[in-house]
C-alpha cells in the first residue's frame, strides 16, 4: 500500500517558501551594524525576528551575530539569546563639546584627564597651527568615558603665547572646553580626518581591548572665529562603541547635463 502524507505535511509542501535574498554575510553584517546606534543597551535580538528583517537564511544571520560577538558589539548567552552591547552615533556636522554630545549620547559625557605638559611646538604642530619657530603648546591627553568605562582617547595641542596660561585649573580633556574658558576664544569651525588603525598595546590597555583591535582615527584642525588655527586633536575611539553621523549635500555645477 503506498504510503500517503499527512494534510499538514501536505501543507508545508505547497506554502510558499520566504525569498531570502541576502545571504550575503557581509550585507547582512552591515544591514544589521547600521542600527546598533538606535537601540538601547542591553536591547535583546531574536534570531528569528531577524531573519525576517534582514531576509537572510538563519545560519547567515547566525554567523552576524557570532562576529559582532567577537568584535564586542553584541553580547550572545546561552539561553538568554543575543543583547546589544550599546552604540553611541555622534554628529561629525558640528562642533561640539563633550557635554553637549548629551543630545545624541546622554551616556557619551564624561572626560578623565591622564596627562598635561607645556613642550615646544613640535615642527608639525607649529605648522598646523601657524605659530612662531619658538612657540609653546599645551599638550591635553586623556579618555572619554562610557559609563564609567573609556572609549576614547585624545590627545590635543593649543597654542600658547605664555606658560601662564596653561595654569587654568583642567577637569576636561575637551580642547574646545580650554580655548573658550581658559583662552577666550571664540570657536569658529574645523576641518575632520577619519581613517581606521589597529590598537597599539598602550592604546589598548587604556581602552580596555585587545591590542590589534580596529579603531577608530580622526583628527580635527579647530579654527577660531576668524577662521585662525588654535588647536588640533587627535582621537582614537573604540571601533565598537562609536559611530558617526553627517548630513551631506549634492552641489551641481551649471554645466552638469541629467544621466
Amino acid at each position: 500500500m503506498p504510503a500517503t502524507l499527512s494534510s499538514r505535511a501536505l501543507h508545508g509542501l505547497h506554502r510558499p517558501k520566504p525569498l531570502r535574498s541576502n545571504n550575503s554575510v557581509r550585507r547582512t553584517y552591515d544591514l544589521l551594524r547600521s542600527s546598533l546606534h538606535g537601540l538601547t543597551p542591553g536591547t535583546r535580538f531574536v534570531e528569528e525576528d531577524l531573519v525576517d528583517a534582514l531576509s537572510a537564511s538563519r545560519n547567515t544571520v547566525r554567523a552576524v551575530l557570532q562576529q559582532m560577538a567577537r568584535e564586542g558589539l553584541v553580547v550572545r548567552v546561552p539561553k538568554l539569546g543575543t543583547r546589544v552591547t550599546g552604540a553611541m552615533a555622534l554628529p561629525i556636522d558640528e562642533l561640539m563639546t563633550v557635554g553637549e554630545f548629551d543630545e545624541y549620547a546622554p551616556f557619551f559625557r564624561e572626560g578623565m584627564i591622564t596627562e598635561t605638559s607645556v613642550i615646544r611646538a613640535p615642527d608639525i604642530v607649529r605648522q598646523r597651527l601657524e605659530l612662531a619657530p619658538d612657540a609653546i603648546v599645551l599638550m591635553i591627553e586623556g579618555l572619554l568615558l562610557q559609563n564609567g568605562k573609556p572609549v576614547a582617547l585624545s590627545a590635543s595641542y593649543l597654542g600658547l603665547s605664555s606658560a601662564a596660561q596653561a595654569e587654568f585649573p583642567l577637569d576636561s580633556p575637551d580642547p574646545v572646553v580650554f580655548l573658550e574658558q581658559a583662552l577666550c576664544v571664540r570657536v569658529g569651525d574645523s576641518s575632520s580626518t577619519i581613517g581606521a588603525v589597529a590598537a597599539d598595546e598602550q592604546t589598548a590597555v587604556l581602552l580596555g581591548i585587545e591590542p590589534g583591535s580596529a579603531i577608530v582615527w580622526l583628527e580635527d584642525l579647530i579654527n577660531d572665529a576668524d577662521g585662525h588655527p588654535r588647536a588640533v586633536s587627535q582621537i582614537r575611539l573604540r571601533g565598537d562603541r562609536v559611530v558617526f553621523t553627517a548630513k551631506t549635500h549634492r552641489h551641481l555645477s551649471t554645466t552638469s547635463k541629467p544621466v
